[in-house]
């Protein structure tokens, strides 16, 4: 089962990162991981800052980086043991080549939803979902672990499967659950929700698909669930037209807090998957997600 041994934490003095803080410290505390705290300040900002208190970029940094010791320090998380930094630029690309620098595995964030849309995550954790070069946790502030029910969405690529190895592992280190659940369309159901428009009404049933795809999902899963020690799955197979709300309809209907799955599909499509299924899963999901890159997946261009 995976591990994590490196983890970086987004910080930028918000709840939502607190909450997130304190996920990467469990998360560290389990895998026995090393984790940096990184708030990434705007050039602009430093520049206003040295005309205004006539203070040199070295010392504004230092400053701002007393001040992430200090919020560390309250978030109660062991400060210790979290190493603190602090970096100018882009906070995409900072948090991008800072998880480069220390060979990170995990970058964990906060949610930061609107009023107005609760449930979508702030544009630079989508961004990082979608870009940078490690998995990425992105946490709810009523949906931080430990977790007790975790749902893994299969669609038979490889880079599924890491994703149910990590939702195992979770789930072993928080006494949770998961169920595996894999979507399936008719072909007239793939024809009519090609947009992504279609509403999650049910297709016409086929029994006998239903089954042979139950086969080939425990299959599938046979190899990677033999260590699974004792963690109940449960494979869950569905037939239905719209496989993104059918997904977030199975996380509500399970009280889910975690959901987990590759950002890239069975498809091969550099953009098809994030573009669309775990778009929207990422985007709308009541939970926290984890977002799993496939092998080799390198840094996109900010």
């Amino acid at each position: 089962m995976k591990k994590f041994h490196q983890i970086i934490a987004a910080i930028d003095f918000t709840p939502s990162c607190r909450i997130a803080l304190k996920e990467a410290a469990l998360r560290a505390s389990e895998d026995n991981a090393a984790i940096t705290a990184v708030h990434v300040m705007d050039e602009f900002l430093i520049h206003e800052l040295k005309k205004a208190l006539s203070m040199e970029p070295a010392a504004i940094v230092s400053e701002w980086r007393q001040r992430l010791e200090k919020f560390v320090a309250e978030s109660e998380v062991g400060s210790e043991t979290v190493k603190c930094e602090v970096r100018i630029g882009h906070p995409f690309s900072e948090l991008v080549e800072a998880c480069q620098a220390k060979k990170a595995d995990l970058l964990v964030m906060g949610a930061k939803g609107s009023k107005n849309e609760p449930h979508r995550i702030g544009a630079i954790a989508a961004k990082c979902v979608r870009k940078a070069p490690v998995d990425v946790l992105v946490v709810r502030e009523d949906a931080q672990g430990p977790h007790k029910k975790i749902v893994a969405c299969v669609d038979f690529s490889e880079n599924s499967a890491k994703a149910v190895q990590c939702a195992l592992h979770l789930a072993a280190l928080d006494g949770g659950s998961v169920d595996c659940l894999h979507v399936f369309q008719s072909a007239i159901a793939m024809s009519l929700d090609y947009g992504g428009f279609m509403p999650a009404m049910p297709a016409t049933i086929d029994p006998e698909a239903v089954k042979n795809w139950q086969t080939q999902l425990e299959q599938f899963l046979e190899p990677i669930t033999r260590e699974k020690g004792a963690v109940a799955v449960t494979p869950l197979v569905v037939e239905r037209m719209n496989i993104r709300e059918t997904i977030l309809e199975h996380v509500e209907k399970v009280g889910a807090s975690l959901v987990v799955l590759g950002t890239r599909g069975k498809t091969g499509l550099r953009e098809f998957l994030i573009g669309t299924t775990a778009e929207k899963i990422v985007q709308h999901a009541p939970c926290s997600i984890l977002a799993v890159k496939p092998d080799g997946f390198m840094a996109a261009a900010d």
